[in-house]
């Protein structure tokens, strides 16, 4: 894996944590931490890739970041993102 690779893993992750921010608007954690977990999932996408020599390292990091920011962003403690906040 070279420098290359590294960077456009990030620069996936990055994208994907960014819109999971405009997707989620208020809903969802903020800007910073989002870009943050996107890139963590990449990465470890990434590295689930390398580990068992599979193909499409792209894909997968992809996957790993929406898989990542689904799960925070489920499973937070203040605002779980799939409940109704609106009283009827």
């Amino acid at each position: 894996m070279t420098l290359m690779n590294v960077l456009a893993y990030i620069t996936i992750g990055l994208i994907i944590g960014w819109l999971s921010r405009i997707i989620s608007k208020d809903r969802g954690i903020t800007m910073f931490p989002s870009l943050t977990f996107g890139v963590a999932g990449a990465l470890a996408g990434t590295a689930i890739v390398y580990l068992f020599d599979l193909a499409g390292a792209a894909i997968y990091a992809a996957v790993g970041a929406f898989a990542l920011l689904f799960i925070v962003n489920t499973f937070r403690q203040d605002d779980p993102i799939f409940t109704d906040t609106e009283a009827i």
